[in-house]
């Protein structure tokens, strides 16, 4: 790449050949994922670019599925790939395209390329060119196909199938340019190009025959994807020039990187978008993270979904790439969950975790006004949705929650202190009584005005009385109320929230262990 002025050595393209660009200045863009993975967050990136810019300029975006190589392909990451945008709110505003229905027009295009002079069938085998590329690295030279084929003629409707590929025939002299929005102008020699296949032995389209097929079909303004695309463009823009369509506005994204500044892999968190909705984030707050990647507006870190869409813009997009920082994404996260009602997170939490919650919760429990209190305490630490679950259950399940003989009583502190034991036991009897007496018929500690800070001020000089420390008295009684020596429940919180009768038989069971 360089500086030198573009040249126009090329032909004017046929009438045959001529697309008709949009009517009018109304943006459209495109996500173009290929269902051959899961779509991970790399890709969810490029679509919230192009879907922001659209929103943003009251433009359309196109989702376009490039499933070419029917090999690799699979329905299920096409559904994955559905699944993802919908539950990030990435609507698209017409049918999604189906390359895989379209290969006889590309087929179609190339062959009119070949008639207008554009193109040319070439019956070089994969090893003829390997050893031409291998013989031109040798002798210092770039390795690139050696165009024996380029002026013999050679007509594709004379050769039989499987025998040969369509190639570009790309000018020998000359440069093409583009302005790319974030990068400026970008110039490329056409000698630095090879003459690139359109077409392969199978039939297949390749990649840069068929996208400019669709760009140009579709009507495409803008094209916003990756900067491992880079490269591409030169040889697409010569495509443009012969289907006689003007050159879209391009934005090449940074690519994001691990925290090691590699690049981004399953190791780093590149998995579905699936996954980290089954993690407990939220889709807001994985667009906020990701538009962040790359994007920037003023200090701000955390955006609403309608934020960005009022602020995004390619003059703050960076040329450096973005890492992948999985705290920042986990207090992103917690920082919209902040900002749901307690009633929004639980309705959240059933209807993305409905058929994983426990069984011996009753449904309702989950929404009712128990769990709602409880949210409103948990949320201030809260980073991830599924965190929830763990902290409330034990609060909202009936009954008991250890049972005679459980392997966890053998775990507490005081079995190596039958004294500091028995004291225990006596403390918890004296503090069930003194606590049942300031329920009068209520139904909680917390009706009868009692918060956590004064359950902690009223058992303090209890424990003291008695010469047992507050954290002594509190693993058996976490244990008695939540079934687990330690965890996330907030224990006084629940005390003082929980029906009283229930805590109060969860106390009583202490005694016999």
């Amino acid at each position: 790449m360089n500086d030198q002025r573009p040249q126009s050595p090329q032909p004017q393209p046929s009438p045959e050949l001529t697309a008709q660009p949009s009517s009018g200045p109304s943006v459209r863009v495109r996500f173009a994922p290929s269902p051959t993975g899961f779509l991970h967050i790399g890709g969810v990136r490029t679509a919230l670019f192009n879907w922001l810019y659209a929103r943003k300029n009251g433009g359309q975006f196109l989702l376009r599925i490039e499933d070419t190589d029917l090999e690799r392909s699979d329905q299920k990451y096409t559904d994955d790939i559905l699944t993802s945008l919908r539950w990030l709110g990435i609507d698209w505003d017409e049918e999604p395209i189906y390359q895989s229905k379209r290969l006889g027009h590309y087929r179609a295009k190339a062959e009119a390329l070949v008639v207008a002079g554009h193109a040319y069938a070439c019956t070089c085998s994969e090893e003829d060119v390997e050893a031409m590329r291998t013989a031109a690295e040798a002798e210092g030279r770039k390795p690139m196909y050696d165009r024996r084929c380029r002026d013999r003629g050679l007509k594709p409707s004379d050769l039989p199938n499987g025998s040969y590929v369509i190639r570009a025939k790309v000018p020998l002299s000359g440069a093409v340019a583009f302005t790319d929005l974030i990068r400026g102008t970008i110039t490329v020699q056409n000698s630095e190009l090879d003459d690139f296949v359109l077409i392969r032995s199978s039939g297949a389209p390749t990649y840069n025959l068929s996208v400019v097929i669709d760009d140009v079909d579709s009507r495409m303004t803008h094209i916003i994807r990756g900067d491992d695309h880079i490269n591409n463009t030169p040889k697409q823009l010569h495509l443009y020039t012969w289907f006689g369509y003007p050159q879209p506005a391009f934005a090449h994204l940074p690519m994001i990187l691990g925290p090691d500044k590699k690049k981004l892999s399953k190791r780093h968190g590149a998995v579905s978008a699936n996954v980290y909705r089954a993690d407990g984030y939220l889709p807001d707050a994985l667009l906020n993270f990701l538009a962040r990647l790359g994007w920037s507006h003023g200090d701000q870190e955390v955006f609403t979904v309608s934020e960005l869409k009022e602020f995004f813009g390619f003059d703050h997009v960076q040329h450096a790439s973005g890492v992948f920082n999985p705290e920042k994404l986990s207090w992103i996260n917690g920082e919209h969950l902040k900002r749901k009602s307690a009633a929004e997170l639980a309705a959240l939490l059933v209807a993305e975790y409905g058929d994983r919650l426990p069984s011996d919760v009753p449904r309702a429990a989950w929404t009712g006004p128990l769990s709602l209190r409880m949210v409103a305490g948990i949320q201030p630490k809260l980073r991830l949705l599924s965190e929830l679950i763990a902290p409330l259950a034990p609060v909202l399940k009936p009954g008991r929650m250890v049972a005679p003989g459980a392997p966890e009583i053998g775990t507490l502190k005081w079995n190596k202190d039958p004294a500091q034991k028995s004291a225990i036991q006596k403390l918890v009897l004296r503090i069930e009584a003194d606590l049942s007496s300031l329920i009068e018929g209520r139904d909680t500690l917390h009706a009868a005005g009692m918060d956590a800070a004064a359950l902690d001020l009223r058992l303090r000089p209890m424990c003291a009385d008695a010469g047992v420390k507050l954290g002594e008295l509190m693993q058996p009684i976490r244990l008695a109320v939540t079934g687990v020596v330690s965890g996330a429940t907030p224990l006084f919180e629940a005390i003082v929230e929980m029906p009283w009768a229930v805590v109060r038989d969860r106390l009583r069971q202490i005694g016999e262990w």
